[in-house]
């Protein structure tokens, strides 16, 4: 019998709701085996179905948040023109090779492995939205001490959150005990966050 085939087996049960939800998990088990077959020779990770390429979304104004400073004016209006995009709006509008199949895998992905990489996008996300209204607040006041200063501390605290959420990717779940140095990298970042706090008050 194949993998596929063992994954459709239903066990009996005379409760017609456990026997849809064994079905519907039996089925989602064997989609997930299908799709994975589909990853090899993509950048779409076998295991967890996910990319990190949708991380590129907030790499980039990352990386324009580290020139801010030098040059206020000119970065302000790509700035004011970010806007947060979900997995599957950045993969429907980008050029990337795979997109229909990285769509189609994320939401197949594994349970636990989606719901851990949705929580680090969605802080991510806020962190970045909070950041966002601050630098312009400052562009337009013209504080531009105050500017460096935010930016030079928030950068940092941003590139943890894209690195905590690339690792779910490749495998690395929150709170697995094989993964001592995304601890390590936690425990550092939580400092970091006390600093960035304190630059939003």
């Amino acid at each position: 019998m194949s993998k596929s085939s063992a994954n459709l087996r239903i066990v009996a049960s005379n409760d017609p709701l456990t026997a849809r939800e064994n079905l519907a998990r039996a089925f989602r088990n064997s989609m997930t085996e299908h799709l994975r077959a589909h990853t090899h020779g993509t950048n779409v990770n076998s295991e967890t179905l996910l990319t990190t390429d949708y991380l590129n979304h907030f790499n980039e104004i990352i990386m324009l948040l580290e020139l801010v400073p030098s040059a206020p004016a000119q970065f302000a209006s790509e700035l004011a023109e970010w806007e947060h995009e979900s997995y599957e709006e950045h993969f429907t509008h980008s050029g990337f090779r795979d997109k229909e199949l990285a769509i189609i895998c994320y939401r197949n992905a594994p349970e636990d492995v989606r719901r851990a990489f949705d929580s680090s996008v969605a802080d991510l996300e806020q962190e970045m939205v909070l950041l966002l209204h601050k630098v312009q607040d400052m562009i337009n006041t013209g504080d531009t001490q105050g500017l460096t200063s935010l930016c030079t501390g928030s950068v940092p605290r941003l590139q943890e959150l894209v690195q905590i959420a690339a690792g779910i990717v490749n495998g690395a779940l929150p709170g697995n005990d094989l993964n001592a140095e995304d601890g390590k990298a936690a425990s550092s970042m939580t400092a970091t966050q006390s600093d960035v706090d304190a630059l939003f008050d």
